[in-house]
C-alpha cells in the first residue's frame, strides 16, 4: 500500500514537473513556478533528492525570466547544495546549475562567485567538448569580476592608508589628482599676538589660511619669561615638499622629534612671514616682522581626500636653550667698555644690521651697515685728527658719506682732496667696499638691482673688516 502511494505520488509530481516545463516554454513563468512548487513539495516528502534539485533549478529559471535575480540565486544554491550532498545525478546537471548560478553573479558575493567559477571550470575541463566551450565563453566575465575585485580591494586599502597614514593620505591625493592641503601648528617666540578671525589669501596661486594665533599662558609671576604665541594654519603644499617632510620625520623611527624636519616648514614660515609683515605695515611696527629663529613648527598634518587631518609628526620637545656665559675675560672687557664711556653707536648699528640680515630685510641691512661705518669714522676722526682739523671737520654742515670717505682717504694718504676708488687705499677690502657703495647708491636711487642675502651679507662683513683694519692701523 505504501509503495503504491509513493509510486502514485511520484507520478503526480512528475506530471506537475512536466506541466511546469510546458508553461515555462510558453513563457508563463508564475504559472510554471506554481506547478514546480507543487512538484517540489511532493519530492521533498518522498526524499527524491535528484528530482528536488532539478525542480529547484527550474524554479530559479522562472525567477530569472521574471527579473528576480535574488530569488533565482536562492533556488539555484539550494539545487547546488542538494547535488553536492547527494551526488546521485550527473555531472552535467551540476555543471548546468553552477552555470545558472554564475548567471546571477550580480547579486552574489565575489568570493562565492569565484568559488563557483573555479568548480565550474574544473567540471568543464573534465567533461570537455561543448562544456569546455561554455567555460571559455564565461572566462572573460570571471576575469573582469576578479579584476574589479582586485581594484576594489586596492581602493579600500588605499582609502584605509589615507585615513591612518600621512604618507598614504599623500599618495591617495596624488592618485586622485587632488591638491594637498596641510595643517601646521607653530610657535612664535617673542610675540604675544591674539588673532581669532581667520585670514585667507593666495600665494603663487595657492590657498593659505591663517586660522588663529593665540598667546600661550605663562606664569604671571615670572616677568622674565619671553612671550610665546601658538598659531594654526592651513595651506596648499606641493606633493614633493610634503613627501620630503614625511620622509624626514619617518627616518627618525620611533624617536621623539626634537626639531621639525625641513620641507613644508619652509613654506609655512614664508606664509607666516608674509602675514606678520602685513601686520607690521598696518601697525607701523617693524619689530613685528619675524625671522626663522623666532619661528618653530610644532606639528604637521596632511588633510586627506575625506577632509580629515592625518598627523605626519609632532614635536614634543625643543632643544634646550644654551645660556650665554661670560668668561672672566669677557667680564673684564665689558667693565672696561662701561667705564670708558666710549661711543659705541657704530656697534649698535652693526648689531642692528645683523638682526635685519637675519630677518631678511636686506636693503635695511645694507643701509645700517653703511651707517655703522659712518659712525665709526666719526670716532676715528675724533681720535686721530689734530684739534684744528677736528674743529674744521665738526664745522662742516650736513656731512655726507662721501665727505667722510674723502677725509678717510686724506687720513690714509696724507694728501688733501684724494680721489679714486677705495681699493687704492684699503686694498682687497677697499675693492669690496667699492662694491657695497654701489649697493648703497642703488638703494638710495630706488634702482632696479635687487639686494639679496648675498649683497646684504657681503656689506655687513665688509664694513666689519674695514672697521677692524682701521682700528688695528690706528690703535683704537
Amino acid at each position: 500500500m505504501i509503495r503504491m502511494d509513493a509510486s502514485k505520488s511520484q507520478k503526480i509530481a512528475g506530471r506537475r514537473f512536466q506541466n511546469g516545463n510546458y508553461l515555462l516554454s510558453m513563457k508563463k513563468y508564475p504559472a510554471a513556478r506554481k506547478e514546480f512548487s507543487v512538484a517540489l513539495k511532493i519530492y521533498e516528502r518522498l526524499g527524491s533528492y535528484k528530482e528536488m534539485s532539478e525542480t529547484l533549478n527550474n524554479i530559479g529559471i522562472t525567477f530569472i525570466k521574471d527579473g528576480k535575480a535574488a530569488d533565482a540565486k536562492e533556488n539555484f544554491e539550494s539545487s547546488y547544495l542538494i547535488k553536492k550532498e547527494h551526488p546521485n545525478g550527473s555531472k552535467e546537471s551540476l555543471f548546468n546549475t553552477i552555470y545558472n548560478l554564475l548567471g546571477v553573479g550580480s547579486v552574489m558575493d565575489v568570493d562565492d562567485y569565484e568559488k563557483y567559477f573555479i568548480e565550474f571550470r574544473s567540471l568543464g575541463e573534465e567533461l570537455g567538448g561543448e562544456f569546455m566551450d561554455i567555460v571559455v565563453k564565461e572566462q572573460p566575465v570571471y576575469d573582469r569580476i576578479v579584476e574589479a575585485r582586485v581594484k576594489e580591494l586596492q581602493i579600500k586599502q588605499e582609502e584605509e592608508l589615507a585615513r591612518t597614514s600621512a604618507a598614504g593620505a599623500l599618495e591617495h591625493l596624488i592618485r586622485s589628482g587632488l591638491p594637498c592641503m596641510v595643517r601646521v601648528r607653530f610657535l612664535l617666540h617673542g610675540f604675544a599676538i591674539d588673532i581669532n578671525e581667520p585670514f585667507m589669501f593666495k600665494e603663487h596661486g595657492k590657498h593659505v589660511r591663517i586660522i588663529s594665533i593665540k598667546p600661550i599662558e605663562q606664569n604671571i609671576d615670572d616677568s622674565l619669561v619671553e612671550p610665546v604665541s601658538m598659531g594654526e594654519m592651513e595651506f596648499e603644499a606641493g606633493y614633493d615638499t610634503v613627501r620630503r617632510s614625511i620622509e624626514a620625520a619617518s627616518s627618525e623611527g620611533d624617536r621623539i622629534l626634537e626639531v621639525c624636519p625641513a620641507g613644508v616648514e619652509e613654506e609655512a614660515f614664508d606664509h607666516v612671514k608674509k602675514f606678520m609683515k602685513a601686520i607690521a605695515i598696518v601697525r607701523e611696527d617693524l619689530s613685528l616682522s619675524i625671522s626663522k629663529k623666532y619661528f618653530a613648527v610644532r606639528s604637521l598634518e596632511v588633510i586627506n581626500a575625506f577632509g580629515d587631518p592625518v598627523e605626519a609628526y609632532h614635536v614634543v620637545s625643543t632643544k634646550p636653550v644654551v645660556p650665554l656665559t661670560l668668561t672672566t675675560e669677557d667680564a673684564m672687557l665689558v667693565n672696561m667698555l662701561l667705564s670708558s664711556g666710549e661711543d659705541v653707536l657704530y656697534k649698535s648699528l652693526l648689531l642692528n644690521a645683523k638682526r635685519l640680515l637675519d630677518e631678511e630685510h636686506y636693503d635695511l641691512c645694507v643701509l645700517d651697515s653703511i651707517l655703522g661705518m659712518e659712525s665709526f669714522l666719526d670716532v676715528l676722526f675724533k681720535r686721530t685728527f689734530p684739534e684744528s682739523d677736528l674743529n674744521e671737520y665738526n664745522s662742516i654742515s650736513g656731512v655726507t658719506l662721501y665727505d667722510r670717505l674723502k677725509l678717510l682717504k686724506k687720513l690714509i694718504s696724507g694728501v688733501h682732496d684724494s680721489e679714486g676708488k677705495m681699493e687704492l687705499y684699503l686694498g682687497d677690502i677697499g675693492r669690496d667696499l667699492d662694491d657695497i657703495l654701489k649697493y648703497y647708491d642703488n638703494i638710495l636711487k630706488n634702482g632696479s638691482d635687487d639686494i639679496r642675502a648675498y649683497e646684504a651679507g657681503k656689506s655687513l662683513k665688509t664694513v666689519n673688516r674695514v672697521i677692524y683694519n682701521l682700528k688695528s692701523l690706528y690703535g683704537i
